[in-house]
C-alpha cells in the first residue's frame, strides 16, 4: 500500500529530496538480491560514464524490485516529478540497460506527440555512438517517418511511435515508455499500447510525467489505483509538494524537485514563481494536480471579487439573466447580472437544475419571479436542448457566433480587473474555477469536455455580456417646480 514519506526538515543548502513523498511500499528490504536497480546504477556510472542523480538511483531501486522467482514485481511504473529534473536521462539510461544488459528484445517509446518519444530515442543513439563498448553492437538506424527504430547486432530494437489508438498493435514489447502520460485525455492510446506487453514475462510499462489536471484521465486513474492498493502491479513513485502548500514553501519545492541543486537551480524556481500563473506553477514546479492547466479565469482575481454582503436591490430594473446547459444534459444553470451605479457588474446564481427536464418544468416560474429585462442563451451549444422553451421567452437573446468568445473573454477580463462582484456561491465558484480555455481562431471560449461542468460559468459570462450590451434606461428625475414669489 503506498504511503506518504515523513517530511524532512528544510536544510540551509537547497537540495532536492532523494526519497519520493508518495511511494509503493517495498515487500522486503531492497538489496542487490531483491532488486536489479543497483545494476542500472552500476551501468550508468561504469559504462555510460554518467552517474544517476540520488533520486534517479532511488527510482530504479524501487521500480525494479524482484519477486522471489526473479520476475519484476511491477508491470507498470508510474513516476511523477516536476519538470527539468532529469526524466530524459533516467529513461535513456534504463532503456539502454534493458537493451544491452537485461536482454529485452523490443523497446517501444511513445508520446502524445512522437517528438517527445524521439527525444529519448535520439539521446540513446547519441550515447551509443559516443560509447565504443555500445557502438560496437549498433547495427542500423531507420528514420522513415512512421517507422523509426534502431537495431543492435543481437536483433534487439528500440522503436518509437505516436500515442494513438493504432500504436503498437501487432507488437510484443518488453519495455514500453509512455512520455508525459498526463496529456492522454482518452483511453484510446492506453487501450492499444498496454496490451503489447501481455505476452512478455519480464515486461514493464514506464510512465514518467509531471502532474496533470482533471482531464488527465489515464494518469489520474493509474495514480488512484496505486494509492488505493487496488492494483498491486503498479509502482507509484511521486516527488510532489503536499497539497495546499504555499507557492514559495522551499521545503515543498525541494520535495517536488529532486534535481534541485543538480539540474534545477534556485534562480530558475524563483523566476517561475514570479512569472507563472498559479495553476501552471503548481503542476510544473510543485508537481501537484490542478483542476485546469490553462485556467480561463484568474482564480486569484475571482477570489478578490467575492462580495457575499452585496445586493442587487437598488438595480432590479437593470437585471438580466442567462442560462446554459452542460454537454451531458446533467446540469442547467441560470445566473443574473446587473450593472451597478459605479460601473461594476454584480452576478448572482438564481437556479440550478439536475437535468433539462427539470429546467423546462420550472424555468417560466423562475423568470416570472426574477423579471429580468432579457434572458441570454447560447443556441449553438448544449443549450440547444432547451431551444423550444427559450424561443418562446419574449425577451430571450441568442448569443451565437463570435459573441460566444466575446462573452467568455470579456468575462475573464472583467474578473481580472476586479470589475465583477459575486456572492461566493459554491456551485458558481466550482464552475468558474474549473473553466479552461478552448482556443478558436484568434479567441477562446470555455472548454466543454472531460473535466468538470462549466454551465454556470457560461451562464455568468452570458449574463454579464447581455447586461453590458443592452442599453440601460436612464432614471428620470422628477422635475421640481419652485413657485415664483409675487412682486
Amino acid at each position: 500500500m503506498p504511503r506518504a514519506a515523513a517530511s524532512s526538515a528544510p536544510s540551509a543548502k537547497l537540495v532536492g529530496r532523494r526519497e519520493p513523498r508518495l511511494f509503493t511500499e517495498p515487500l522486503r528490504r531492497l538489496t542487490r538480491a531483491t532488486t536489479r536497480g543497483y545494476e542500472v546504477i552500476d551501468f550508468a556510472r561504469d559504462v555510460l560514464g554518467e552517474p544517476l542523480l540520488p533520486w534517479q538511483e532511488e527510482f530504479v531501486i524501487r521500480a525494479l524490485e524482484l519477486n522471489p522467482d526473479g520476475t519484476y514485481r511491477f508491470r507498470v511504473v508510474l513516476g511523477l516529478v516536476a519538470r527539468q529534473n532529469g526524466k530524459t536521462h533516467l529513461s535513456r539510461t534504463v532503456a539502454l540497460w534493458r537493451l544491452y544488459v537485461d536482454g529485452a528484445r523490443l523497446l517501444l517509446g511513445v508520446g502524445q506527440d512522437v517528438s517527445l518519444a524521439r527525444e529519448v530515442w535520439q539521446a540513446c543513439i547519441e550515447t551509443i555512438k559516443s560509447t565504443p563498448e555500445l557502438a560496437a553492437e549498433m547495427d542500423m538506424v531507420r528514420r522513415v517517418n512512421g517507422d523509426e527504430y534502431f537495431r543492435l547486432t543481437s536483433g534487439a530494437r528500440y522503436k518509437i511511435a505516436a500515442a494513438n489508438r493504432s500504436a503498437g498493435r501487432g507488437l510484443s514489447v518488453d519495455h514500453l515508455t509512455m512520455d508525459e502520460i498526463r496529456e492522454q485525455r482518452s483511453w484510446d492510446a492506453w487501450s492499444a499500447l498496454s496490451k503489447t506487453t501481455n505476452a512478455r514475462p519480464y515486461a514493464q510499462t514506464w510512465c514518467i510525467s509531471n502532474a496533470g489536471d482533471d482531464q488527465s484521465i489515464v494518469l489520474n486513474h493509474l495514480r488512484e489505483a496505486a494509492l488505493s492498493g487496488r492494483d498491486p502491479s503498479i509502482c507509484l513513485l511521486e516527488w510532489s509538494a503536499p497539497d495546499g502548500c504555499d507557492l514559495d514553501d522551499w521545503d515543498a519545492i525541494a520535495q517536488a524537485n529532486p534535481g534541485l541543486g543538480h539540474t534545477v537551480s534556485e534562480a530558475a524556481i524563483r523566476s517561475a514563481l514570479g512569472t507563472d500563473p498559479p495553476g501552471v506553477y503548481r503542476t510544473e514546479i510543485l508537481c501537484q494536480r490542478v483542476e485546469s492547466l490553462d485556467e480561463a479565469v484568474s482564480l486569484a482575481a475571482w477570489k478578490d471579487c467575492k462580495d457575499p454582503a452585496g445586493t442587487m436591490e437598488t438595480v432590479r430594473d437593470r437585471v438580466v439573466a442567462a442560462i446554459d446547459v452542460s454537454p451531458d444534459g446533467q446540469h442547467v444553470a441560470l445566473v443574473t447580472a446587473a450593472v451597478l451605479d459605479d460601473g461594476r457588474i454584480r452576478i448572482e446564481p438564481v437556479a440550478a437544475w439536475k437535468d433539462t427536464k427539470a429546467a423546462r418544468a420550472e424555468l417560466r416560474d423562475v423568470l416570472a419571479r426574477v423579471k429580468p429585462r432579457a434572458v441570454g442563451w447560447f443556441p449553438g451549444g448544449p443549450a440547444a436542448a432547451i431551444a423550444t422553451i427559450m424561443r418562446s421567452v419574449p425577451n430571450a437573446i441568442e448569443l451565437k457566433g463570435g459573441e460566444v468568445c466575446t462573452a467568455c473573454m470579456g468575462f475573464a477580463d472583467l474578473v481580472a480587473a476586479r470589475r465583477v462582484l459575486h456572492p461566493g456561491d459554491p456551485l458558481l465558484d466550482a464552475h468558474v474555477t474549473s473553466a479552461q480555455k478552448l482556443h478558436t481562431g484568434d479567441g477562446w471560449r470555455f472548454a466543454r469536455g472531460a473535466g468538470s461542468h462549466v454551465s454556470a460559468a457560461y451562464a455568468a459570462a452570458g449574463a454579464v455580456h447581455s447586461a453590458l450590451t443592452i442599453p440601460i434606461k436612464q432614471r428620470v428625475r422628477p422635475r421640481v417646480l419652485v413657485a415664483r414669489r409675487a412682486g
